[in-house]
């Protein structure tokens, strides 16, 4: 599956991204997410892009109704992907446009970006 919650442990949700990503997998993901997150605050998101292909042209990616709805539950977000894909995604995932904490890391900081989403607040840098 090409986007799906791997875990859900103690207000840290991890999420793998692989292959063509559909808005119709992702919207599955993001309701998987809400169920995980119930009514917990300071969750926060550990999404792993691997082999990725990019954004599915052929979907509607305008909806940003999970941001909107739920950035509040939201502390903060690590992306650990190729260094390619990271000015894409930062942007898709709205990165300077969110009160929430995003921050991109490359597969060879994979622990970095571990130890940094179970910090509370900013952290690592």
């Amino acid at each position: 599956m090409p986007c799906e919650i791997i875990e859900n442990e103690e207000g840290l949700i991890t999420v793998k991204i692989s292959g063509l990503l559909k808005r119709e997998e992702l919207a599955r993901a993001e309701n998987a997410a809400i169920e995980a997150m119930g009514s917990a605050r300071n969750i926060k998101f550990l999404v792993l892009v691997e082999n990725f292909q990019g954004w599915d042209s052929k979907s509607e990616w305008g909806d940003v109704s999970f941001q909107w709805q739920y950035d509040e539950k939201i502390e903060k977000v690590a992306i650990v992907g190729e260094a390619k894909w990271q000015d894409l995604t930062e942007a898709f995932v709205g990165k300077g446009l969110r009160s929430v904490d995003i921050r991109y890391f490359k597969p060879s900081e994979t622990a970095i970006a571990r130890t940094w989403i179970k910090q509370s607040g900013g952290g690592l840098k």
